[in-house]
């Protein structure tokens, strides 16, 4: 997957809250310059209006906002947090695969091989598993 650089990948051990994830998982992809600033505050204020349809599916999130607010270029980073991260409507997430697109179109083939990827449970379950980042990272190659 071209769209997801090593250096955009984490894991962490838990977040206060959602909004604290997105934060998070939006963080590598603002430090390295993909992402305005502005982005993630973009990503929790789409969700507290429209709910929480970033999360795609059980352990599932992924965290995006449209290329005017605040995408810079296209990338994705992944974020695997330990502990799960509950939403207002109970939902919980562990892997957030943070979306950044620069136009309407760039990113589809990515979300195609992700959405390949993630539909095995087995899979999902590996993933969640992972040990460490590197680990990680060679599910989305």
């Amino acid at each position: 997957m071209n769209l997801l650089k090593p250096e955009n990948v984490q894991i962490c051990e838990s977040a206060a809250d959602w909004q604290d994830a997105i934060r998070i998982s939006t963080h590598l992809l603002e430090q390295n310059g993909y992402v305005e600033p502005r982005y993630k505050e973009e990503i929790i204020a789409n969700v507290e209006r429209l709910g929480p349809y970033i999360v795609i599916a059980d352990h599932i999130v992924l965290p995006h906002a449209r290329p005017e607010q605040g995408a810079l270029q296209s990338q994705i980073g992944v974020t695997l947090f330990r502990n799960p991260v509950t939403f207002d409507n109970g939902a919980d997430g562990q892997l957030f695969v943070t979306l950044a697109a620069s136009d309407n179109n760039s990113h589809l083939d990515a979300l195609m091989e992700i959405s390949e990827l993630l539909s095995e449970e087995e899979t999902v379950n590996d993933i969640l598993a992972s040990s460490d980042e590197e680990t990680l990272y060679r599910y989305f190659q």
